[in-house]
């Protein structure tokens, strides 16, 4: 029995998580909720934005600290240009987003746009 479980837990692990399209990639620099400076501009955190951590687990405001909390991540907007969702990402995922900023640097170098990412 616990050897399933050990199982299911590992298989659980590998599943690729999938980000909306408008979702961006960028690299926090430091946070103090609800501000977020991400790359080089500083954005606030809209009334009911989720926050996720790198095992897509939901972490509140509260709970950020500068030590685990840094480093690459993506981002989604708001219609009113607020940020509305965080997603803390694991080194492979981090490699994947940078392949793709790669890609679409190749492809369109005047402009920033995302395509989806994981599929």
């Amino acid at each position: 029995m616990i050897g399933l479980v050990f199982v299911i837990s590992d298989g659980y692990a590998q599943v690729a998580r999938s980000f909306p399209i408008d979702s961006r990639f960028g690299k926090l620099k430091s946070h103090s909720y609800p501000e977020f400076k991400i790359d080089k501009v500083t954005l606030i955190m809209g009334a009911g934005g989720q926050i996720r951590d790198r095992h897509n687990l939901l972490v509140m405001p509260p709970m950020l600290t500068k030590k685990d909390h840094k480093g690459y991540i993506r981002y989604q907007m708001d219609n009113m240009g607020l940020l509305h969702r965080v997603w803390f990402l694991t080194p492979d995922e981090t490699k994947l987003a940078q392949d793709e900023e790669k890609l679409l640097k190749k492809q369109n170098p005047q402009k920033k746009f995302s395509i989806p990412f994981f599929q």
